[in-house]
């Protein structure tokens, strides 16, 4: 019996270890205060150094104003305009571990068509990117989850920059980005 006991345990704790972990969670909060739902943040990138709850600090090109939006009881969303800044989470620590995916909750604003958010990667501290093969939400204010994988390969860190819908002028929301991976 406890040979039978020993096995199972040692198998359990084998299959726990190969199993997807969580590597970085973002929820774009950001040490901001509750105010109503759709109250509006605006505010560079750069003001937030070090507040942000994945550890990474969010990125915009000169620095740009992102925005936040609440919604949805207490939570926050980046929002993304149609004309808006790209916005970018640089060089996320992901060494050690492979099948690296991606999941996020994503939303169309107002009245808008399904989008297909134009997600990119960079496992090369942004010098080159590519383009990860999302799929479209819903039309709008359809919260949606999503997930998709992320470049395979043996990296330290990976980069991900959000882009601006430009297939019409609503503006998108991204909200609960999360990497996971097998170590």
């Amino acid at each position: 019996m406890k040979k039978i006991t020993l096995l199972f345990f040692a198998l359990t704790i084998g299959m726990l270890a190969k199993a997807q972990q969580t590597v970085y969670a973002e929820n774009f909060e950001s040490n901001v205060a509750y105010v109503s739902d759709a109250h509006m943040y605006s505010f560079a990138p750069s003001t937030k150094t070090g507040t942000w709850n994945g550890g990474v600090d969010l990125k915009t090109a000169g620095n740009a104003n992102i925005n936040l939006r609440q919604g949805w009881g207490n939570g926050f969303l980046l929002k993304i305009e149609s004309k808006g800044a790209a916005v970018t989470i640089p060089n996320i620590n992901v060494a050690g571990f492979t099948n690296l995916n991606l999941s996020y909750e994503f939303v169309v604003e107002d009245g808008g068509d399904a989008v297909v958010p134009k997600i990119e990667a960079s496992i090369d501290g942004g010098a080159s990117w590519v383009a990860l093969p999302t799929v479209a939400s819903g039309g709008g204010w359809n919260r949606e989850a999503k997930s998709v994988a992320l470049p395979s390969g043996n990296y330290k860190t990976i980069s991900l920059r959000m882009n601006p819908n430009t297939v019409n002028a609503n503006a998108i929301m991204f909200d609960n980005f999360t990497i996971t991976g097998k170590q």
